[in-house]
């Protein structure tokens, strides 16, 4: 493949210049443009000087300035466009290395903040449980092109259960962040969290299953899923990367971003110039990348649809595309959770032997990490041809933080006390093993697996197997599910705080609220007490234990729930805590589950909808040397 790209050779102080491009693509969050990207290269950034700044000036990082005044505000001088907007010269004694950062943001097609968004979202947290899986390929022909995951679809009842627990402390979240902003309040300090935040930056995830975009998709695709917009932003920063002169480049992917990675590598060599706006088409004319296919295929049946500047047959070449693509990083990738939920939106392309031989598929994740997992079900199906390979995961458990959550955003952490980490051996850091891999064009699998994996190095033992790697880990997995009832055991008491203090206050002084609200929760005492009396009746040997949910319902403890007085209230107010939190969680379990099973009902019913629709928009047949397009 070498004769489609001539690379012009580049000298500084005699020295040949190596160019390597990076590509950044971040996950969920309110992330603003380069926002990531500066945090992330500067970990890498600060990698590279500690091991390769023996004097201070080998390194050398620059930014590409705008035409406009360079001090214009919050990354003022990160300029957008297809050149990259931060390199890295790392002087060596043979050469120079210049590593272009590019980021593909996608941020700001998240919908706007609205209370219509806050409600959908916070009914869409409640239901998790009840999502209904998305593994059926609505466009004709599917089968030709691309292919589901293994054991697409298989959510288990077990899984279905840690998601009702997810909603549950999800719903215990939003009276908890009220509670602790009162306080705030109170100390005169700014608000830690606002439920605004939390949508905005959770909302991610729900946005890339969506079908429609609450105000209509971005105006490059207005009749489009909003995850077409996001892939669009991937497609086009991997073309302005094939077109540069690098040697060679790479993908670094976090979390939902490597769900956004995945589709763009994937992608067919038909659909791909659809991504293309008029201009960037119009540039790659006479380029190595632009071909043509040897056979018709039906442009009406295509995600996103094909613009009107591409012809009939136009194609981008996969293997020119990836000729000088070395390798994906993805950490804390949430894959595994798309393939059970969400396949459809995973899929694998059949043509996997367009990569080049040594190019890498690298899976770091924390058994900490509630999103990232081992990755076994996007395994190709393809034997390697000669001087090429196809991507294969191959998956290292790490330490990134023993803290759940802060787990999930700490793998190129290197300080240990922001992280928390009791892991040693700064050395083999994933962050400074990147710097190896970019700078040396050394093979990041081969790198981790010679790292140290004792009981404090940040690598952990694995073997080729995901369960013989489980069982190693199996200390840690126990303890993020003991971490989860932790959280939950705080939540739970930030609820019951946030319900006496905050809610009924202001709920109190409304009219007729108290005494409707009192009423129905005397009707639910009523009912817990004969759930828990049948409950005690089939399994006598637990009396014991179900003996005291039965006095507190006969007792009526809602009252001195809500802070109102009654007799002796004062003398059981520990088992008044208790009795309170076991009714909270009954009444919030009743309610995920009554939000799940409706949520199954309707998200059914409109992915069934959905296909009708779009299967009759296509009843007529092509010919049959026409060769139909996967769907998004």
């Amino acid at each position: 493949m070498a004769e489609h790209q001539q690379h012009k050779t580049e000298k500084i102080l005699d020295k040949e210049v190596v160019k390597v491009g990076v590509i950044f693509v971040h996950g969920i969050g309110e992330t603003g443009r380069f926002e990531h990207l500066e945090d992330e290269t500067r970990k890498i950034v600060d990698a590279i000087i500690a091991n390769y700044g023996a004097r201070r000036r080998d390194v050398t990082p620059t930014l590409k300035r705008g035409s406009g005044d360079a001090y214009q505000g919050d990354q003022a001088s990160w300029v957008s466009g297809a050149e990259a907007p931060l390199h890295v010269f790392v002087e060596l004694h043979e050469k120079i290395v210049d590593i272009a950062f590019h980021e593909v943001w996608w941020a700001d097609i998240n919908e706007v903040l609205t209370l219509g968004k806050q409600v959908r979202f916070w009914a869409w947290g409640l239901s998790l449980a009840g999502i209904a899986t998305h593994n059926e390929k609505f466009l004709p022909g599917t089968d030709d092109r691309m292919r589901l995951p293994d054991n697409y679809g298989k959510l288990t009842w077990w899984n279905r259960i840690r998601m009702g627990y997810v909603s549950t402390l999800f719903g215990f979240s939003a009276f908890s962040i009220a509670l602790v902003n009162f306080l705030l309040k109170r100390l005169d300090f700014a608000p830690l969290l606002t439920t605004g935040i939390i949508v905005n930056y959770l909302s991610s995830v729900k946005l890339y299953s969506q079908d429609k975009r609450a105000g209509g998709s971005p105006m490059d695709g207005p009749d489009e899923p909003p995850r077409a917009a996001i892939r669009r932003r991937m497609i086009r920063v991997m073309v302005d990367v094939a077109r540069a002169e690098y040697e060679r480049w790479y993908i670094l992917a976090h979390s939902q971003g490597s769900v956004v990675a995945w589709n763009g590598l994937m992608e067919i060599q038909q659909a791909l110039p659809n991504y293309l706006d008029k201009e960037c088409w119009e540039t790659l004319a006479g380029s190595p990348l632009r071909g043509t296919s040897d056979f018709d295929f039906d442009r009406d049946a295509m995600m996103p649809n094909r613009p009107v500047w591409v012809g009939p047959r136009d194609i981008i070449k996969r293997d020119v595309l990836f000729e000088k693509f070395r390798g994906i990083l993805t950490y804390g990738s949430p894959l595994e959770r798309f393939c059970a939920l969400w396949s459809a939106m995973v899929p694998i392309n059949l043509k996997e032997n367009v990569f080049q031989e040594g190019t890498e598929w690298i899976n770091v994740y924390d058994p900490t990490d509630p999103v990232g997992t081992w990755i076994s079900d996007f395994d190709p199906k393809e034997t390697p041809q000669d001087d090429h390979t196809v991507l294969k995961p191959q998956n290292f458990p790490c330490r990134a933080s023993p803290i759940l959550l802060l787990s999930h955003i700490c793998y190129l952490t290197a300080s240990r006390w922001r992280s928390f980490r009791l892991a040693n051996g700064k050395k083999h850091l994933l962050v400074n093993q990147i710097g190896e891999w970019l700078i040396h064009d050394r093979s990041l699998a081969e790198q981790i697996k010679d790292a140290p994996k004792r009981l404090l190095s940040f690598w952990m033992p694995r073997t080729e197997s995901k369960w013989g790697t489980h069982l190693r880990t199996l200390p840690r997995v126990a303890w993020r599910f003991v971490q989860w009832i932790i959280v939950g055991v705080v939540l739970t008491a930030l609820t019951l705080l946030s319900l006496r203090y905050i809610i009924w206050p202001v709920v109190s002084v409304i009219p007729h609220i108290p005494g409707l609200v009192l009423r129905l929760l005397d009707q639910f005492a009523r009912f817990n007490t004969c759930l828990w009396s049948n409950l005690a009746g089939w399994l006598p040997s637990l009396n014991d234990i179900i003996e005291w949910p039965v006095t507190s319902s006969q007792s009526r403890i809602w009252p001195h729930i809500l802070g109102i007085p009654g007799s002796g209230r004062l003398a059981f107010v520990a088992d008044l805590v208790r009795e309170q939190a076991v009714i909270l969680w009954e009444t919030t379990i009743v309610g995920v589950a009554l939000a799940s099973i409706i949520q199954y009902i309707w998200s059914t019913i409109v992915r069934r909808n959905l296909g009708k629709r779009l299967r009759a928009q296509r009843t007529k047949l092509p010919r049959e040397d026409v060769v139909k397009m996967p769907s998004a």
